[in-house]
């Protein structure tokens, strides 16, 4: 695995900066802007290759998805979570902030 040490203030520039300097360690493209929400994904480059059970992967930054829900007992994360099967996502679910009437 790649074991990453991703600083907790993930919004921060160190955060930015560290995810960036891991791309580029790893070969693993990301293209312009390359904003933390972007290079985050080179979390799922690692993560989602294991996945090959059914597994939810939950409580994804709110970086990642701004408009979806925050987590109620847990600041920085939502309440977003995916299902994966066989190295694939067939569901993502996004609880949001806005309600219909």
């Amino acid at each position: 695995m790649a074991n990453l040490n991703i600083p907790k203030d993930i919004a921060g520039d160190e955060a930015n900066k560290y995810l960036a300097a891991a791309c580029e360690r790893f070969e693993v493209k990301c293209p312009p802007p390359l904003t933390t929400a972007r290079l985050i994904q080179l979390v799922g480059h690692f993560l989602e290759e294991t996945c090959t059970n059914p597994t939810f992967i939950i409580d994804h930054p709110e970086i990642m998805s701004p408009l979806a829900k925050w987590h109620r007992s847990k600041p920085g994360l939502t309440e977003r979570f995916e299902l994966f099967i066989n190295k694939h996502e067939v569901q993502s679910v996004e609880p949001s902030l806005f309600f219909l009437s």
